[in-house]
């Protein structure tokens, strides 16, 4: 069991519309629903690659029972949800027909409570503890102050009980990572930007941060580029690897789907650069798809030939 924690989900509607321009009244010609939030995504995609996953996440109000029962009936995801006094947020994507123009919108985030943040740890924490969890992923970023050390607090349990963790975070969730660092962090080119308080990074910054990650003790860290060349610090080795030539359909969620892949190469065990391929090809196989976490095991083992992994 795979825990995927979750602190901002939403409902992710997509409208697809014919053209439009700001100021029309537009009818939609088709509507689709699926819960969004890193962690979903990745629990989704885990699922997809045989694993059994277990989404953790916030959820309020009416959206977020609409939410549960999404994840139950659709994904068939038994979830641990704690419900918050907000109500979930909802994303509108508006989708142009015909084009791959997309229009999103968001809803605010919810203001979580320190209470519900304190049951999310307690939660975790019981889980942890339980004889089948393998691994713990936490995606996504931080809603509120009293989530913001969240992930901080969740690797030092799991850190204790010798379980890995798996971290896709930035902003506030990162900055407050302390004592305790996780077996592995992805971030994309702009988050690590962020990271360095930079408006933008060289190859030469990224492999810094990557080496300063390493010094603190995390196993393997990723920095991906969309379609351009991802780098990686594993142990004390890096690469640079350019993922596989693909028709991209919707790259939405192709990060989460990476950080599955790299969870499932981890416990199913090999070289780094099997697993790193693994975790590529996961992530090229969502963009080839429209619904995020849609990850294709026949499909990843194709493109996992395709990808040009080199050390640097």
């Amino acid at each position: 069991m795979i825990l995927c924690v979750t602190l901002n989900p939403c409902l992710d509607k997509t409208l697809t519309t014919p053209a439009w321009k700001p100021g029309d009244s537009v009818r939609g010609l088709s509507v689709r629903e699926v819960v969004g939030g890193k962690g979903n995504n990745v629990a989704r995609a885990l699922k997809r690659l045989g694993r059994s996953a277990r989404p953790v996440t916030f959820l309020g109000g009416s959206v977020g029972e609409t939410c549960r029962a999404m994840l139950k009936q659709d994904d068939g995801l038994d979830l641990i949800a704690i419900e918050t006094e907000a109500p979930t947020r909802v994303i509108l994507t508006v989708l142009t027909q015909g084009t791959t123009d997309q229009t999103a919108f968001f809803d605010p985030d919810p203001k979580i409570q320190p209470e519900e943040a304190k049951a999310l740890t307690a939660r975790v924490e019981k889980s942890l503890a339980l004889p089948d969890v393998e691994a713990l992923t936490l995606s996504g970023s931080s809603p509120s102050a009293a989530t913001h050390s969240l992930y901080s607090d969740l690797i030092g349990l799991a850190h204790a009980r010798g379980i890995p963790v798996f971290l896709d975070t930035y902003g506030p969730a990162l900055e407050a990572i302390g004592a305790f660092w996780p077996t592995a962090i992805q971030l994309n080119r702009r988050e690590a930007a962020g990271r360095l308080r930079k408006p933008s990074v060289t190859d030469a910054d990224v492999l810094g941060l990557l080496a300063d990650w390493r010094g603190r003790g995390v196993t393997c860290g990723i920095v991906t580029d969309g379609p351009d060349p991802v780098l990686i610090q594993y142990e004390d080795r890096q690469y640079r690897a350019a993922p596989p030539s693909i028709e991209v359909v919707n790259p939405i969620g192709s990060g989460d789907s990476m950080l599955a892949g790299l969870v499932d190469g981890w416990l199913t065990g090999g070289e780094p650069e099997t697993i790193v391929r693994h975790a590529i090809a996961c992530a090229a196989a969502n963009a080839s798809v429209w619904d995020a976490g849609a990850v294709d095991p026949e499909t990843v083992e194709r493109l996992e030939a395709e990808i040009k992994l080199e050390p640097i």
